[in-house]
């Protein structure tokens, strides 16, 4: 019945957190349900990959396939493929936009789940910065926050070019960012953000 319930709600591979099991089986008392994954676990019905995490195993000609750790905080920290909740950040998003071509060791993340201003979480290894988001990321406000973030992270006086400043416009026309989208959030970001964006001359030479 446990892991029955658990394949019509998750795909293989696919990260589970307790809390979703918990969620997924509110008629039970909470230390029921902790036995029902231990028994699962000791079955190998389904893998502990870390605390509060684990997936219904896929089986291939070479065993057991494993999960990324990407895949985990993709899940838990940007996007289930339903609802947007978060943005990479820092040199993550300056290499988006080709600002940088260095590859951060540490990645940064905004994100309506997490609490904090900023924290650090080390899983299997890498490392992550997580942060708090400073308003509802959602997708109706996905593209211009994430514009807002990289006026916010980058250093405008060395960073920003012609060549940004046309990339920068492309994204906001193919993405439908509008001036009215930027002005809605702009009042949760710092004052750095709204000079940097004033400066850049995107946002006056944006017609919509």
């Amino acid at each position: 019945m446990f892991i029955k319930k658990l394949k019509k709600k998750f795909k293989l591979n696919e990260p589970i957190f307790t809390k979703e099991i918990l969620d997924l089986f509110n008629n039970f008392s909470r230390a029921y349900v902790f036995r029902l994954i231990d028994n699962a676990v000791e079955r190998k019905e389904i893998i502990k990959y870390d605390t509060g995490i684990y997936y219904i195993p896929k089986t291939t000609d070479f065993g057991i396939s494993p999960i990324s750790v990407d895949k985990i905080i993709e899940k838990k920290y940007l996007t289930d493929n339903k609802d947007v909740y978060g943005i990479y950040s820092g040199l993550e998003l300056l290499n988006a936009f080709s600002i940088t071509t260095q590859m951060p060791n540490t990645v940064e993340i905004v994100s309506n789940n997490e609490s904090t201003r900023c924290r650090k979480l080390v899983l299997k290894g890498r490392t992550f910065i997580l942060r708090k988001s400073r308003c509802k990321i959602d997708r109706n406000n996905l593209y211009a926050y994430i514009i807002l973030q990289l006026f916010t992270d980058m250093d405008f006086d060395e960073d920003f070019t012609e060549e940004l400043k046309e990339k920068i416009k492309q994204y906001m026309e193919k993405t439908n960012v509008q001036k009215k989208d930027l002005m809605m959030l702009l009042k949760y970001f710092p004052a750095k953000t709204s000079k940097n964006l004033m400066n850049s001359g995107v946002f006056s030479e944006f017609i919509k």
